[in-house]
């Protein structure tokens, strides 16, 4: 089992799980921390650790290039640097495992397309569930037509977030643009929940590097918070063949809903809930605590497990491929451009309201508004 020369880009924030697991001592054998890069390297919780391992973080990954290797390199920047972080690591010859979205702006998809190919190397993006063995497992049993053709697919998320979530980073958080004009869009659906609605065009995308098409799309977006873009989103899809998604999410509500999705397909159905779902779920006696559980109109029912476990499985599948263990990402350019394209497409042609501030309440740090965790509840019931 070779050891695989790896550079980590970004260690604070979410980059922290990939600097925990490299200095794993049972991962010695499988990766060299050969250097960090983060200008704000103050973030990272391990920071003596990393320096002790590799030395102090590059304020960049060209400076990184300049005086070093590496064969895989690993991007938890802020959106509007993914795209250049993936095309120079590719072009200093390392293959990639940026954390997702893929790009803040869909025309740059091309360029990341046309840079890996011209490379030689691969990039896959972490979207956790997709690099998951249940989630891998499910999209299988969908492309062999185990259950039919989609019709129906829904998710709902109900996160709360705070003052501090939005003043995360370097004010990039829930902004659109970034100072320089580039297209960010973070939001509920492009960062905190993205894996969910990106997971809809996913496991109904046939091959595994691939999600499905968006024809058609609605949006309803709305702003609580004192941010550029929406904090809660009803986004309703037809996707390529007919099937109809609807994305319900928001980080302004009084309660919290983990990730729960309905996936109904023409000889059966999909269900998952991290928790018990909400008794005002409808058929909520249907879904099962911590499992996806396919059932098929015959009666066949099969349980794929839990998509959350393992979430560093994507870092190992990447170094996987550089060792020759795997041939191509499961989650790739092609996979996750059709997430990128649909956000874009959102924010191009989709007006965001202002709640009214009447509705509106404080706990603590937390805005959020009064009722709205029952209408959305009622926005995912619907069919």
């Amino acid at each position: 089992m070779r050891c695989i020369n790896t550079v980590l880009v970004g260690i604070g924030g979410y980059g922290s799980l990939y600097v925990n697991e490299v200095l794993k001592p049972e991962n010695a054998p499988f990766f060299n921390l050969v250097g960090t890069v983060d200008p704000y390297p103050g973030a990272c919780r391990r920071l003596d650790d990393v320096r002790a391992v590799c030395g102090e973080p590059y304020a960049s990954l060209d400076d990184f290039f300049a005086e070093h290797k590496a064969e895989l390199v690993v991007i938890s920047t802020p959106i509007q640097f993914h795209t250049e972080n993936i095309i120079t690591a590719l072009n200093h010859g390392a293959d990639v495992l940026c954390e997702k979205p893929l790009c803040g702006d869909a025309r740059d998809i091309d360029r990341l397309i046309d840079a890996e190919k011209a490379s030689g190397h691969r990039v896959s993006i972490g979207y956790q569930w997709s690099h998951s063995a249940a989630i891998q497992a499910l999209k299988a049993d969908v492309s062999a037509g185990v259950y039919g053709e989609p019709e129906l697919l829904k998710t709902l998320v109900l996160w709360p977030r705070d003052r501090n979530y939005f003043g995360r980073g370097t004010g990039w958080a829930g902004r659109i643009h970034a100072k320089d004009g580039s297209l960010i869009y973070d939001s509920v659906a492009n960062n905190a929940a993205a894996h969910y609605l990106h997971n809809m065009l996913y496991v109904t995308g046939g091959e595994v590097d691939r999600s499905r098409r968006v024809t058609d799309v609605d949006a309803r977006l709305y702003r609580v918070n004192d941010i550029e873009n929406f904090d809660t989103a009803v986004i309703s899809c037809t996707l390529e063949g007919g099937a109809r998604a609807r994305f319900v999410a928001s980080h302004t509500t009084d309660v919290t809903v983990n990730p729960m999705f309905y996936y109904k397909f023409a000889h059966g159905h999909v269900t998952f809930s991290q928790d018990e779902p909400p008794a005002a779920v409808a058929d909520c006696g249907a879904y099962t605590k911590g499992r996806i559980i396919g059932v098929t109109d015959d009666g066949r029912t099969r349980n794929y497990g839990d998509p959350f476990v393992f979430p560093e499985r994507k870092l190992h599948l990447a170094a996987a491929m550089i060792r020759g263990d795997l041939e191509s990402p499961l989650c790739g350019i092609r996979a996750a451009s059709e997430h990128t394209r649909l956000i874009n497409r959102i924010g191009e042609n989709f007006p965001i309201s202002n709640v009214p501030p009447a509705r509106i309440r404080e706990r603590g740090e937390l805005l959020y508004v009064e009722g709205l965790a029952d209408e959305l509840i009622s926005e995912y019931n619907t069919q």
